[in-house]
């Protein structure tokens, strides 16, 4: 299959694992907002918020170096 299309005029990202671990990263920060008594509460929320800021990160810095790498029309 052929990488580029050009009868499509729409351009498609390839596949990804960032929103993997952004939504993982998220669902640890939310898991660690359950009430509870415990402290690791904190921890919880702390590694998810890490995980979810690099998935981010990662994720846009992708998608900054797609756009760059898109031809101009």
């Amino acid at each position: 299959m052929p990488d580029h299309d050009d009868s499509n005029p729409y351009h498609l990202p390839g596949p990804s694992s960032q929103p993997l671990l952004a939504s993982l990263g998220a669902a640890l920060m939310l898991a660690g907002l359950v009430p509870d008594a415990r402290l690791w509460r904190m921890s919880i929320i702390s590694i998810g918020v890490t995980i979810l800021g690099i998935a981010v990160w990662l994720w846009v810095s992708d998608a900054i170096k797609e756009y760059n790498d898109l031809p101009d029309d």
